[in-house]
């Protein structure tokens, strides 16, 4: 059980290629409409639409390019790489130097938003889907004497999958056991939740009372009415 990444700094986020290149042609846009109706109002030119018109097809090809361009387009962030984050079968190392046994941390938290070159910002109904860099993702630990947050990069999606299994493995194992159950539970990938060691592990949680019975078999899992009471019967007395 191994996996290491890189820490990152996030100093600021800017507008990607692909906002920059829409709201130039919405304002170009804008500024097409805003001469007509001045023009209409007080008549200055004979041929406005002449004129607007090499504006209006002008304003047409960035705002174009801007629902095509997105396709290609990465996040924009200004940010420093400052350090290393290891998981391995005994503790988390940070930064080469700094020790953390898993038995005595109290928390940890992952927060996984996107590898690089994952898409991004896919609901939006303007042009704002761009890839990920990948420097967004969050690592969160505690102990009785200190309390960290990270940003770390995920490299790829099998680099995610890494992540993924080292989790996976760390919580079964009980390694983590100064973390609160329910917390360490929710740290496992759904692509785990039908697994053996999966359920064995949360029957195991319900068995010594760290979890609630109806709570635990929500995390376990079942596919009718019935299987549920028969695992209440089985296992929650």
């Amino acid at each position: 059980m191994k996996f290491t990444a890189y820490k990152y700094q996030i100093i600021k986020d800017k507008p990607s290629i692909t906002k920059q290149l829409f709201w130039t042609g919405l304002l170009m846009f804008g500024l097409v409409f805003g001469l007509l109706y001045l023009n209409n109002k007080m008549p200055v030119f004979e041929n406005i639409q002449n004129l607007t018109l090499s504006f209006f097809l002008i304003a047409c090809i960035p705002f174009i390019s801007s629902y095509i361009y997105q396709y290609y387009d990465y996040e924009r962030i200004d940010n420093i790489k400052d350090g290393h984050i290891e998981f391995n079968e005994d503790e988390i190392i940070i930064d080469y130097s700094r020790n953390y046994k898993y038995h005595e941390l109290t928390d940890l938290q992952i927060g996984i938003i996107a590898y690089y070159g994952q898409r991004i910002n896919l609901i939006y109904s303007n042009p704002n889907e761009t890839k990920s860099l990948g420097i967004r993702n969050q690592l969160g630990i505690s102990n009785k004497f200190e309390v960290l947050s990270f940003n770390f990069k995920l490299e790829s999606e099998t680099h995610l999958k890494e992540l993924e299994n080292t989790l996976f493995e760390l919580v079964i194992s009980g390694k983590l056991e100064n973390i609160d159950s329910k917390k360490s539970i929710k740290l496992v990938s759904d692509r785990f939740k039908q697994n053996e060691s999966y359920k064995n592990y949360v029957i195991k949680q319900i068995l010594d009372k760290k979890i609630g019975c109806t709570e635990g078999l929500l995390l376990h899992g079942y596919k009718s009415d019935k299987e549920a009471k028969e695992l209440r019967k089985k296992y929650c007395g």
